[in-house]
C-alpha cells in the first residue's frame, strides 16, 4: 500500500548516499561526537523526546507531498537544462565555445553547481527570516526544543517546496549554460553518486549541525559555516538572532553582515520563545554535552 510504502520510506535514508543522515554520514559524525561529549552523547532523553518524535512526524508527511507533488517536477530537470540552452542559442547564437580535458570540465562544472546551490540556499534561507509570511513557515524548522539529525527534515511543506524549486532550476540553468559554452558532454564529479563536494560536507559531521554537541571550526569559520555556528542560529538568545544562515560556506554571511564566530558564544538552548521553554530543562539536556 502507498501509505505503508510512505511511512517506511524515511528508513531507506539510511541507506542513501544523497541522504543527509545515510549510515556513512552518520558514522562519521557520531565518532566525531564521541570525542567531544564520550558516553554523554547516550543518554536516551537526549535523542527521544517530544521535539524529536515531531521532526519524524513532518518527515513522514513531507515524504507523502514530495512523491505526490515534486517528484514528477524533478524528473524534468533535463529538459529544463535543455530549455535554458535554447534560450541562450536564440539570444547569443551558437555556443559550444571551448573543448577542454574532460577532468576539468567535470570538475568545474561540478564546482560552480556547488556554489551556484549553496549561495541559493542562503538567498532563499535569508528570505525565510526576513519576510513576515515566509517566516510563518520557516518557524516550524526553528521551533525544535531538541535537535537531532532528523531536525533536518522538520520543516513546513511550502518550505519544502520552495527549496525543490530552488534546487531544480539552478540545476537547470547551470547544466544550460554549461551545454551552451562547453562542447564537452556533462558529467559531475561524484563519491556514491553525490556531488564530491556535497560528499565531503557531509562527512565533515554535518549532522552535528542538528544536534547539541558544540564542535566549531576555529579560524577555518570564516570560510565554512561549523555546527556550533548553525546551533548559534537556532539559539534562543536574542543576541544570536538571524545570524548565521549559510549552508556549508561562511562567505555569503560574511557578505551580509551576519557572520558570527563561535569560539567566543555559548548557546543554552534551541528553540522560538524564551518565554515558553522550561531553561532548568535545557540546561540539563546540554550538561556534559559541550
Amino acid at each position: 500500500m502507498d501509505w505503508i510504502e510512505t511511512v517506511i520510506s524515511p528508513l531507506t535514508f539510511l541507506i542513501s548516499p544523497d541522504k543527509r543522515v545515510y549510515w556513512l554520514y552518520l558514522l562519521s559524525s557520531g565518532l566525531i561526537a564521541y570525542w567531544i561529549a564520550g558516553n554523554q552523547l547516550f543518554r536516551f532523553k537526549l535523542w527521544f523526546n517530544a521535539s524529536s518524535f515531531v521532526d519524524v512526524s513532518w518527515l513522514i508527511i513531507n515524504q507523502w507531498l514530495f512523491k505526490l507533488l515534486l517528484v514528477p517536477m524533478m524528473a524534468l530537470q533535463i529538459s529544463y537544462a535543455l530549455s535554458v540552452n535554447q534560450v541562450l542559442i536564440g539570444v547569443f547564437g551558437i555556443g559550444n565555445y571551448w573543448q577542454l580535458d574532460p577532468f576539468w570540465v567535470m570538475f568545474l562544472f561540478t564546482f560552480c553547481l556547488f556554489i551556484a546551490q549553496d549561495l541559493f540556499k542562503f538567498l532563499v534561507h535569508f528570505m525565510m527570516h526576513k519576510i513576515p509570511l515566509l517566516w510563518r513557515f520557516h518557524a516550524v524548522h526553528h521551533s525544535a526544543t531538541s535537535m537531532t539529525p532528523l531536525t533536518l527534515y522538520r520543516i513546513h511543506p511550502v518550505e519544502m517546496c520552495l527549496n525543490a524549486v530552488r534546487s531544480l532550476f539552478i540545476g537547470a540553468i547551470v547544466t544550460g549554460l554549461f551545454l551552451y559554452l562547453f562542447k564537452n558532454k556533462l558529467a559531475i564529479t561524484q563519491i556514491m553518486g553525490v556531488n564530491v563536494f556535497i560528499f565531503v560536507f557531509n562527512m565533515c559531521a554535518s549532522n552535528l549541525r542538528h544536534s547539541p554537541v558544540w564542535l566549531g571550526f576555529s579560524k577555518l569559520e570564516h570560510l565554512f559555516i561549523s555546527p556550533a555556528q548553525h546551533q548559534i542560529h537556532h539559539s534562543l538568545d536574542r543576541k544570536h538572532f538571524n545570524k548565521n544562515f549559510g549552508s556549508a560556506l561562511a562567505i555569503w554571511d560574511k557578505l551580509f553582515k551576519c557572520h558570527l564566530l563561535s569560539n567566543t558564544q555559548q548557546v543554552h538552548g534551541f528553540g522560538l520563545d524564551k518565554s515558553t521553554i522550561n531553561r532548568n530543562t535545557i540546561k540539563q539536556q546540554w550538561s556534559g554535552i559541550r
